[in-house]
């Protein structure tokens, strides 16, 4: 494949955490260890004030996530190749914008991770612009009843979805006439090298609670909130003695000390996260994640892996996870094991360590064979038709 000039339109400055930092960097290393061309863009438009883990709140000042960002690019090999623009600050950061209006209008392609970045006319030159759904089943009911975001979304050319299923037609969504491509999410297996050490934990990192994602599917309320999902399981850590369930979560107010007191290792997941290699340590060291997933990937099976769940693959740690419809592609029962209410939760947190080195190395098979970024990303370019 001839060399391509890509640009990566996201947010790591709006939201500079860990697990969507991480997102970008293997989005943006993998396709330059391909031999491509690479920038990131990001925008604020008027409705994404960056937010700040230090402050605990969303304002106009965005040092802290430009530092961030400067640095993520930096360990990848990218320093300097990058750009915020900020309709707040009114400035843009990194590269000059003459550079980056030139190399936008040259591009091969424009690459717009999570939909969120505004569409101006200087972004829209490449050859191909093709967007990737990371928040499928939420994002298909938006578009089906939002004219505004549905008109974004057919800007572009070629419409991946990390909700494998969603294409098939099975989930039952309206796809408002988008002819999505599966995508699975990439990860550069060298910067999750597989450690030694047997881990303390079973760990998860995320969100306690979101407001206003809940959608209505067929007169039915599918909710996105991990809180009510773990409500269901709060007596799990008191049937496994011995075993230490972490549960790091951000937002979790008054729930915290409840949860402790069942059992939970309750961590919060801003004070970790916002360091992005404590975030990468952590993983690595876990003994493999166990995590609920949303009600609505769960009902509607769209097949939703989280990019999370597949760090830990890739360092080796087996995934314990709610079943969204992934086993229709993904090999499940050896370092991937799905469970169904708090008796299979037990259940499958003991098949995992009756044997825990056959599932370390299922999981990293799994990473390698489904998830290696030279593997996803040589199919999102041919999909894009280069």
């Amino acid at each position: 494949m001839r060399k391509l000039k890509v640009v990566v339109g996201g947010y790591a400055v709006g939201f500079p955490l860990g697990g969507q930092v991480w997102m970008l960097m293997h989005m943006l290393k993998g396709l330059s260890r391909l031999g491509h061309e690479v920038i990131f863009l990001e925008d604020t438009a008027e409705w994404a004030l960056p937010f700040d883990p230090n402050r605990g709140y969303a304002s106009a000042e965005s040092s802290h996530g430009r530092k961030v960002l400067a640095e993520a690019m930096e360990a990848i090999g990218l320093g300097g190749r990058w750009a915020y623009n900020s309709i707040f600050e009114n400035t843009l950061w990194g590269m000059e914008r003459g550079d980056l209006e030139s190399f936008c209008s040259s591009a091969d392609l424009f690459l717009n991770v999570s939909g969120v970045i505004p569409l101006r006319d200087a972004y829209m030159k490449a050859k191909v612009r093709a967007i990737i759904d990371t928040d499928p089943i939420f994002t298909q009911s938006k578009i089906a009843g939002d004219d505004w975001t549905r008109d974004y979304y057919k800007r572009h050319d070629v419409f991946f979805t990390v909700g494998c299923n969603i294409p098939t037609g099975s989930t039952g969504v309206d796809l408002a006439g988008i002819d999505y491509v599966p995508l699975c999410v990439p990860v550069v297996l060298d910067m999750w090298p597989m450690r030694d050490t047997p881990g303390q934990a079973f760990t998860t990192i995320g969100s306690w609670d979101a407001q206003g994602r809940d959608i209505v599917h067929e007169g039915k309320r599918l909710s996105w909130r991990k809180c009510e999902k773990y409500e269901r399981i709060i007596d799990l850590p008191g049937t496994l003695p011995g075993v230490v369930l972490d549960l790091t979560m951000s937002g979790m107010k008054e729930d915290a000390r409840r949860f402790a007191e069942h059992g939970w290792n309750v961590r919060d997941a801003l004070l970790l996260s916002k360091d992005i290699w404590a975030y990468h340590d952590y993983i690595l060291d876990s003994k493999g994640e166990f995590t609920v997933a949303k009600e609505q990937n769960i009902q509607l099976k769209s097949g939703w892996f989280s990019d999370r769940s597949a760090t830990y693959l890739a360092a080796g740690r087996p995934v314990i996870v709610e079943d969204t419809g992934f086993g229709t592609y993904l090999p499940v029962g050896e370092g991937l094991v799905t469970f169904d209410g708090v008796d299979n939760a037990k259940a499958a947190i003991e098949n995992v360590l009756a044997d825990y080195p056959r599932h370390r190395a299922g999981a990293r098979r799994i990473a390698e064979e489904f998830f290696d970024s030279d593997k996803v990303l040589t199919g999102l370019l041919a999909a894009c038709g280069f």
